[in-house]
């Protein structure tokens, strides 16, 4: 049989030691007669006397001493296992496993990998690269970054930067078809869609005074991949509606121009995710502080891009 409150060992430890009720509980903050009764829960549980007892003193009787023995030893060993957790609390090892979006992550995460597991030679980065968005919790992912809406609200997000986004075009393509004025104009336009979602068509912008329009585009192509939508904006098909985090490049080589910048597309957050933020790992604390550190609250692709 298993004894029930560990703390009764240490307790059964100490009256052993001391070879007194008393002195054992003012060594651990009890009254001798809360000593006592725990010893005699643990003598009722194990069904033996450990002590003999007496006006002034106890002494261990043999099934006691026999007891003590193995007492010492466990308690030795949880000590261990403590310091041991602890120790590893403050100093990342084992296994990180993180999924994030496949083209943030190719283009923004990825390259941090070399830094991060420099900084922390005794972790293994299992990193996923999928838009599929997972059940951290059931498929056993430690953090995650998302854009976009949260679903799982049981989970912690912590806000890492704004998705903005832009209209843009090639210079060819503008050259040849004009630039849209207003959102109504993109109606007349080739519009390339990134196909997320059902909504994908719906382009939604907020101007100047804070007045809201919402317009449905369609075109002749849609991608669920990034880089095939990138590569057909370059090819001069047609306007796409992209994140700055794609194609910040292209803007700042003049390969795409920004259009409609009195309207403000609407914009989402990039989060990371995490089950729990009781007793946080340490491995995952310091994976959030190096996405804190690197993109801040105006990330680099939009700070080299404020014009």
């Amino acid at each position: 049989m298993l004894v029930e409150n560990i703390s009764d060992l240490t307790i059964f430890v100490h009256a052993a030691k001391a070879g007194n009720f008393s002195t054992a509980g003012r060594e651990l903050g009890f009254s001798a007669a809360v000593v006592s009764k725990r010893l005699q829960r643990l003598e009722d549980q194990l069904s033996v006397r450990l002590f003999n007892r007496s006006t002034r003193k106890v002494g261990l009787t043999d099934e006691g001493a026999e007891y003590y023995d193995y007492c010492i030893r466990v308690l030795s060993d949880l000590e261990e296992a403590e310091s041991l957790i602890t120790v590893g609390s403050r100093q990342p090892k084992g296994t990180l496993r993180v999924t994030v979006p496949a083209a943030f992550g190719r283009l923004h995460i990825a390259p941090l990998v070399p830094v991060f597991l420099r900084r922390h030679p005794d972790l293994h980065l299992c990193l996923h690269l999928s838009d599929n968005v997972v059940d951290i919790i059931e498929e056993r992912y430690d953090v995650a970054v998302r854009i976009g809406e949260m679903k799982d609200s049981n989970l912690v997000a912590r806000n890492l930067c704004v998705d903005k986004r832009l209209v843009v075009a090639t210079p060819s393509y503008i050259a040849k078809y004009g630039a849209p004025e207003q959102p109504d104009d993109l109606i007349k336009h080739n519009a390339l869609l990134f196909a997320h979602s059902t909504t994908s068509n719906l382009w939604r912008f907020s101007d100047k005074f804070g007045k809201q329009h919402s317009v449905r585009v369609s075109g002749n192509f849609e991608t669920n991949n990034c880089d095939a939508l990138r590569e057909a904006i370059l090819a001069d098909i047609g306007i796409a509606l992209r994140p700055t985090w794609d194609i910040w490049r292209d803007i700042l080589s003049g390969r795409m121009i920004a259009l409609l910048r009195d309207y403000v597309p609407y914009s989402f957050d990039v989060k990371v995710v995490y089950p729990s933020r009781r007793h946080l790992p340490s491995k995952v604390r310091v994976f959030i502080e190096l996405l804190v550190e690197t993109f801040g609250e105006v990330p680099y692709w939009d700070t080299r891009n404020e014009s």
